[in-house]
């Protein structure tokens, strides 16, 4: 089972992500993802960056995927 600690050591290691490439690393639900993401967030140790800017480094409208994808994208809170 994972961990808040793994969760946030994942989140620091790759400088930007969401709980989906989470959950596929660890082979863990989306939901229980999430809700770890949540609460290091209320902690203090994760914030959800801008949604406009996307992993792909495009924003929304010059993304190369058709959908929208409306992610929660987090990192490491800096201090």
């Amino acid at each position: 089972m994972i961990s808040l600690l793994q969760v946030r050591d994942m989140v620091a290691l790759y400088g930007r992500t969401d709980a989906y490439q989470i959950s596929q690393k660890y082979s863990a639900s989306l939901p229980m993802i999430e809700a770890m993401l949540d609460k290091l967030t209320a902690m203090g140790k994760l914030e959800q960056i801008d949604q406009s800017s996307c992993l792909t480094g495009y924003s929304c409208k010059l993304c190369p995927e058709t959908k929208k994808c409306n992610l929660k994208i987090y990192q490491v809170t800096t201090l």
